[in-house]
């Protein structure tokens, strides 16, 4: 498959792949609404390889599409409110986290400036210049669950009488903070200023390029002078949260978030279809989750165990014991022309051998078909590299063998886990 910035998908954007066309669907903040994920079930059912996939900032794929088919799916997707502007197609990495206005640490609810900075966006078509991997994330409390670096964000913090947002470029704290009635204008000037300077140092528009201009820095936090404020808090590196499993408390009285184990991040149509059904039966609130994950959120208490019960016969655990918990893969030999093992394959092969057992504080595995390492969680417990004679296994970050078979490093990995788990058990 064409890698690259010119080949990034969108729904507008498809990208040509062994299996065949594949496109990315933009779902701001991870918010999507259940008829629109059902929508999607049945598109993939009927023209593409029948799976859903969820991405690491929450958008949607679909892969396997006929060229034939295509102007139906995308049809299919603009009706569904899931395509606003075609000029904004790859517009799309808007973050928050998946339990945003649900969490009961929350300072404020992202919601709202979620929205409000999508529509704005989209009304504007300077913004089309932005690299289709440039991403916002507001968030409104103290809870991170993606692993990127995100180009803009605000993130809400205290300062006494009501709450305010720091302000970080590239993942650089600028010392500066928001009033939230003044996030949305902060975060689209802070991109308008990108823009220039990546233009002007023929940089690509990406945070963490713009913030190494000597002096962009400096005249980013001048344009915006007005907005901002000094912040009296030096704040400590945001940490990565674990992703949340089973049944979860809100602060909504009586209602609770129901969070299932996504097996590699793939919905097939009749899970996506019975978590639409149900979030429509209950009034609840639908999200995709950077881990890859949905949250059924704002379900009735009294309901919680039926449907975890449901979930799990569609094969969508709660408990944690899968297999799967932490581990993913790229597309593998059967999706990928640059792929050297079918690493879904193997994925599900250690997920057999994990089965039944707890998951250890941090686990995460992650399959890849090449070097490329499409789709890498950086900070993994273990990683699978496929080259020509076998695998590469790293754990922890170094490398402990390589040009190994499928069987010793699947067995290597499982045996990992178990020291783990024995570990925690000793304490």
């Amino acid at each position: 498959m064409r890698v690259g910035e010119h080949f990034c998908p969108g729904v507008l954007h498809e990208v040509q792949a062994k299996d065949g066309l594949l496109i990315r669907i933009r779902v701001p903040g991870g918010l999507i609404e259940a008829n629109q994920l059902r929508t999607i079930a049945n598109l993939s059912r009927s023209f593409a390889d029948g799976a859903i996939e969820i991405t690491s900032r929450a958008n949607l794929q679909l892969r396997g599409i006929r060229t034939e088919d295509l102007s139906q799916i995308v049809h299919g997707i603009s009706s569904a409110g899931l395509l606003p502007s075609q000029l904004h197609d790859r517009v799309r990495n808007i973050v928050t986290s998946p339990i945003a206005g649900l969490d009961p640490g929350e300072l404020i609810d992202p919601r709202p400036l979620i929205r409000q900075l999508d529509r704005r966006l989209q009304a504007d078509t300077a913004f089309v210049s932005l690299h289709s991997k440039f991403s916002f994330a507001i968030h409104g409390g103290p809870k991170r669950f993606g692993r990127d670096t995100d180009d803009v964000s605000l993130d809400a913090l205290n300062l006494g009488a009501a709450p305010y947002l720091r302000l970080s470029l590239g993942g650089v704290s600028s010392g500066f903070v928001v009033k939230p009635g003044d996030a949305v204008d902060c975060m689209l000037a802070t991109a308008r200023m990108c823009i220039e300077l990546a233009k002007e140092s023929s940089l690509p528009v990406r945070g963490k390029a713009v913030v190494a201009i000597p002096g962009a820095m400096e005249r980013i936090l001048d344009a915006l002078s007005q907005m901002l404020q000094p912040s009296p808090l030096s704040l400590p590196a945001s940490t990565v949260n674990e992703a949340l499993l089973g049944i979860c408390p809100t602060s909504q009285d009586g209602r609770v978030s129901i969070i299932p184990s996504v097996p590699l991040g793939r919905l097939n149509p009749e899970q996506a279809r019975y978590l639409a059904d149900t979030s429509n039966e209950w009034q609840g609130d639908l999200r995709l989750a950077p881990w890859r994950g949905v949250v059924l959120g704002s379900i009735p208490k009294s309901a919680a165990d039926n449907i975890v019960a449901q979930l799990r016969a569609i094969g969508l655990s709660c408990e944690g014991r899968d297999g799967f918990q932490g581990i993913a893969a790229c597309a593998g030999i059967t999706g990928c022309d640059a792929s050297l093992a079918d690493v879904r394959g193997d994925a599900a092969s250690l997920a057999q051998r994990l089965l039944g057992h707890a998951v250890p504080s941090g686990w995460t595995v992650n399959l890849s078909g090449c070097d490329k390492q499409c789709a890498r969680r950086h900070g993994a417990t273990a990683e699978l590299v496929a080259g020509p004679l076998g695998y590469t296994l790293n754990v922890k970050g170094r490398r402990v063998a390589s040009d190994c078979s499928r069987e010793f490093a699947l067995d290597a990995v499982a045996a990992l886990h178990e020291n783990l788990l024995s570990e925690v058990a000793a304490r």
